[in-house]
């Protein structure tokens, strides 16, 4: 009987702990894709728009617009507009981001 209920236990946590398992695995997975992704993007010479955001921690529409500006030079290949990754490193290091304190005292 001890016996019998102890199986039945074994395969009651069994059924409730296996999907856990299997979608902490999932998500652990995807997380290592998604930066073995951005650990390729690292390697690439051109950038799309959003790749360029991601690099430079400044927004896709604020890549966009200084492309639009001619601020940072880009060249389109079909619909697709690509960064040269040293334009991109060259822009951010002669335009520094300066922090503004809007009006607080620190």
């Amino acid at each position: 009987m001890m016996n019998e209920l102890n199986n039945f236990l074994v395969d009651a946590l069994a059924a409730i702990i296996k999907p856990i398992v299997k979608e902490a695995v999932r998500e652990a997975l995807n997380l290592n894709s998604r930066g073995a992704m951005q650990a390729s993007v690292a390697d690439r010479s051109f950038l799309t728009v959003k790749q360029a955001a991601v690099t430079s921690g400044l927004g896709s529409s604020t890549i966009r617009l200084l492309i639009r500006k001619r601020q940072l030079p880009a060249q389109k290949v079909g619909r697709r507009v690509l960064i040269k990754r040293s334009d991109l490193e060259s822009f951010l290091e002669t335009n520094p981001i300066e922090a503004r304190n809007n009006g607080f005292h620190y």
